[in-house]
């Protein structure tokens, strides 16, 4: 791993990084290397540092918030989407289903609103009419993950970081997650585009509140906590956390036909099409990765999770280190299952 490390940081794909590799019952790999900052000051990198997760926020906690109301009945993936949002716009008057929003297939394309104040940037990406007929297309939107998250907090009555909070991260013990701004910053949170504790991106952190596509904060041993509970079929020891109505729509495939095969907020492409997934995973595995650099792949069928957070967007020295970024994500990734004893 050391070596794979080695030959990013020389092509200037990132600093540092923290990789882990855990099961349903325990985190037998946690590692920390090279810097979480090199600028105004160099600070190494931890193995509890703090990491803007960027879009991975759409899965561990929109979808995860969605599977919760889909157990208690609060919301029907298969329902249009207008029976909780009777005001979210549509393409010819034909609303997306729920499960469209959370597979990026409703019609709604990836503007951006955040030039708007707030306040008018969330009703515009509810109301705006969509682009394209729902089910037509696949086009990656972070509107769908604002909307799926205002959806939750319509049919819940409670905020998006609130509900996360007390549902999720507190029963999970996932004690260093949290929604960003972050009140408190020390040398364990990692820098992205913007200075530690800043959410990287525009439109979650112009919302001045928690919204469903970006904006979390978490460690990799918290992430880890997450993937366990899904590992342990929906359960975190004798409670309940997600039930078999949320993990039949998280876990398997529910996209159109002839779309990108992706489960209900989760990504299940092949590696091909997503360079950041493990390619010793299993067809069955679900993962997500984040603009800021991060990656987390649960593969229920082999028993494992693999989590790689770097800070590729903190001073990079290769500016346009995206996509050779995610593919190291992968290698990582390869090499902790290969080794996993």
């Amino acid at each position: 791993m050391e070596s794979e490390f080695r030959q990013a940081v020389a092509e200037g794909l990132l600093h540092g990084v923290v990789a882990a590799l855990g099961t349903a019952d325990s985190l037998p790999v946690l590692v920390a290397m090279g810097d979480a900052a090199v600028a105004p000051e160099r600070i190494p990198m931890r193995a509890d540092a703090i990491f803007d997760l960027a879009s991975v926020t759409k899965a561990v906690a929109t979808a995860s918030a969605c599977g919760i109301c889909i157990d208690e009945g609060l919301i029907d993936p298969a329902a249009p989407a207008t029976d909780y949002l009777p005001e979210l716009g549509t393409f010819g008057g034909v609303p997306p289903r729920v499960h469209h929003l959370a597979t990026h297939s409703s019609g709604f394309d990836n503007r951006k609103f955040d030039k708007l104040d707030p306040g008018a940037m969330l009703a515009a990406m509810l109301t705006t009419p969509a682009q394209w007929a729902p089910g037509e297309r696949f086009e990656y939107s972070c509107r769908n993950y604002v909307v799926l998250g205002l959806l939750v907090e319509r049919v819940t009555g409670e905020g998006l970081g609130a509900f996360c909070q007390r549902r999720l991260f507190g029963p999970l013990g996932m004690t260093d997650t949290s929604f960003g701004p972050l009140r408190q910053v020390g040398a364990r949170v990692v820098p992205t585009s913007v200075p530690p504790g800043i959410i990287s991106d525009e439109q979650a952190r112009h919302a001045n509140r928690p919204i469903g596509n970006a904006g979390l904060f978490a460690t990799a041993e918290n992430l880890w906590r997450f993937c366990r509970m899904i590992l342990n079929n929906g359960w975190c020891g004798d409670r309940r956390i997600l039930g078999e109505r949320a993990l039949a729509w998280l876990l398997r495939p529910c996209s159109p036909p002839g779309l990108a095969n992706r489960s209900f907020g989760w990504d299940m492409r092949r590696q091909e099409e997503t360079p950041c997934r493990p390619a010793l995973a299993s067809p069955s595995a679900i993962g997500h990765s984040g603009w800021s650099g991060q990656s987390v792949w649960i593969d229920p069928e082999q028993g494992f999770c693999t989590i790689v957070l770097t800070n590729r967007s903190h001073r990079p020295i290769k500016s346009d280190n995206y996509l050779a970024s995610k593919k190291f994500r992968s290698k990582i990734a390869d090499w902790m299952i290969r080794n996993r004893g």
